[in-house]
């Protein structure tokens, strides 16, 4: 045979057998995002088919919800009206100034969550599965913008219309600015996801200036309700939210247009920062929450010159607990917010003596603190940190006490300035260190314990364990500043005085065990 013929009797493979066809891809036969959706969905129902009445049992819970919130709402409406409408008037916090203050503090803090976590998304597993495949991408995440688009319209709605409630607007006053806020949803959440597109949320400024735009909020109020006359409860004009909506329709039509330009990378990492907030949150993990937002310290080669001060293990310690606090955009936005929150709080008749006040005092020192121990919370998340240190496991958790402390005093001491509180320094000093203490104790109070029994309940177990668990640190704030609560109440004496000095020497021990 010649070769020839050899050759052509190879290339049609055994004799009686035609060549087989080469298998080509056709993009006709691919599946969109909506028809593997569609799919992914008629497997899973054949795996876990529907309850009867699960739909019905949902609806309900959703329903009792609401008008729960409604009563408790129609509930504290008097009261929070009298409150307002005493003497805090005289001071500029007018109702509409409280109105004022909680739209614009749930604006930036919306945007700040919807631009880390990123409105439109998939799941871990459809990002593990379905952004491989050739679909496209408008489709895969179609679900996830029309959640994102619900639930920010949803959030504004009650928080346009629940202050207006509680400051007193007629019925037709509230149905407005409930509109007003849901416009504003729709346009942070459109103007997040039209972010998210284009790729300008994937970089680290966005972030850093919705934080400082979010310390500036409190600043804003405390500067008004001083220095300005009281607002009275207003109502925003109908063609306000109107516009607003307009515009919101218009991103979200960019956004929907850009939908497929969105990358595989910025989807895994959305999905991952959902999974990790979500985790948190049911486990009340506050600081997991942070992590997840992207709310932690940022490499910078910023005050370089505190590492460089560093003389002996305590100066490390100090220096480089230091340089995470001042390298955190997120830590100093909340001791300023905090300081000024405080301020605007005491300038209420009710909440500017007493138990009110120590009460103030309490909760803006002890988050202060928080806000100051960045280094801790390291430490006690990696025990590892600690033990490279050529210093006790005491020595080292009393040093590290030192900036919570400083920052819990900050925080208190502004207050102090702004309220004209000043008599309650001689306490206010060393209980910023109990405030401090327990700020550590709140670092280093390792993991859940979730061996410990649970405890039933007409509304589902209570988890004792984690409970337990997240007491630690607020509990010594609250024993430790007893003798605050005593003289903002009685008057400041000596012995007061005498008695909180003990209490911070004791919490600092505590803490340090």
């Amino acid at each position: 045979m010649s070769g020839e013929a050899a050759g052509a009797a190879e290339e049609a493979g055994p004799v009686g057998t035609a060549a087989l066809p080469r298998l080509v891809g056709s993009d006709e036969e691919s599946f969109t995002g909506a028809e593997l959706r569609r799919l992914t969905a008629r497997v899973r129902a054949h795996n876990l088919p529907a309850e009867p009445g699960r739909v019905a049992l949902d609806v309900a819970e959703v329903v009792i919800s609401l008008a729960l919130v409604v009563l408790y709402l129609w509930g504290f409406g008097g009261p929070v009206r009298e409150l307002l409408g005493s003497d805090a008037t005289a001071f500029g916090l007018g109702p509409g100034l409280v109105q004022a203050l909680v739209l614009a503090l749930a604006v930036v803090g919306g945007a700040s969550v919807a631009l880390r976590l990123g409105p439109a998304g998939l799941p871990a597993a459809g990002v593990r599965w379905w952004v491989p495949t050739p679909a496209d991408r408008a489709g895969l995440t179609s679900p996830s913008v029309v959640r994102s688009v619900l639930v920010g319209i949803g959030a504004g709605l009650v928080v346009g219309g629940a202050p207006a409630a509680l400051a007193g607007v007629d019925p037709a006053g509230i149905v407005v600015d409930a509109v007003l806020g849901g416009a504003v949803g729709l346009l942070v959440v459109t103007g997040a996801g039209v972010l998210q597109v284009t790729g300008i949320a994937s970089g680290s400024r966005p972030g850093r200036v919705l934080d400082l735009l979010l310390a500036a909020v409190p600043v804003a109020g405390l500067g008004l309700a001083l220095w300005a006359p009281a607002w009275a409860a207003w109502a925003v004009p109908w063609s306000v939210p109107a516009a607003l909506a307009a515009i919101g329709v218009v991103a979200l039509v960019a956004w929907l247009r850009g939908l497929d330009r969105l990358r595989a990378g910025a989807l895994r990492a959305r999905a991952s920062a959902a999974l990790q907030a979500s985790a948190a949150l049911l486990s009340l993990d506050g600081g997991g929450v942070s992590r997840a937002l992207g709310t932690g310290p940022t490499a910078s080669r910023a005050f370089a010159w505190v590492p460089r001060a560093a003389r002996g293990p305590v100066g490390a310690l100090l220096a480089a607990d230091a340089a995470l606090l001042l390298r955190s955009p997120a830590s100093l936005a909340a001791l300023l917010a905090l300081a000024c929150t405080g301020a605007v709080a005491v300038q209420v008749p009710a909440l500017s003596d007493g138990i009110g006040l120590w009460a103030v005092l309490a909760g803006v020192g002890y988050a202060g603190a928080l806000a100051g121990a960045g280094g801790p919370r390291a430490a006690g998340e990696n025990p590892r940190l600690d033990a490279l240190l050529p210093l006790g496991a005491r020595t080292t958790r009393a040093v590290r006490a030192v900036w919570p402390v400083l920052s819990a005093g900050a925080v208190l001491l502004l207050v102090a300035v702004v309220g004209g509180i000043g008599p309650w320094l001689g306490v206010a000093a060393p209980a910023a260190v109990v405030l401090g203490a327990a700020a550590i104790r709140a670092a280093y109070r390792g993991p859940v314990q979730w061996d410990v029994p649970m405890i039933a309940t007409p509304a589902g177990a209570f988890p004792t364990g984690l409970v337990l668990h997240r007491i630690k640190g607020p509990d010594l704030a609250l024993l430790g500043t007893i003798p605050l609560a005593w003289a903002v109440v009685t008057g400041v004496t000596p012995a007061l005085v005498v008695a909180q000095v003990l209490a911070a020497a004791t919490a600092v021990y505590r803490a340090a065990r």
